[in-house]
């Protein structure tokens, strides 16, 4: 267990062996969870966010689209319910 003070503004110090140790680097982001037995301090769940030029959107869009014969069963489908 380790112990760290509270600065003045309410800021922590994660010791060095504990961000080494689950990958919490400078401006990672950390989840706090409230339980029962106090505050937990958890590396946040992050997910890359991908830049899409616009040919890769227009080359996305065309394989996605569907044949108008396809859009009208599937739509028929969903009118019925």
């Amino acid at each position: 267990m380790e112990t760290v003070m509270v600065g003045e503004r309410g800021q922590i110090t994660i010791p060095k062996k504990l961000r080494e140790r689950f990958g919490i680097k400078t401006k990672s982001p950390v989840v706090f969870d409230v339980t029962a037995d106090g505050i937990v301090i958890k590396p946040a769940l992050t997910i890359p966010i991908r830049e899409f030029s616009d040919a890769f959107i227009s080359d996305i869009t065309k394989k996605d689209m569907l044949k108008d014969g396809e859009r009208k069963k599937i739509l028929s489908k969903w009118n019925k319910k």
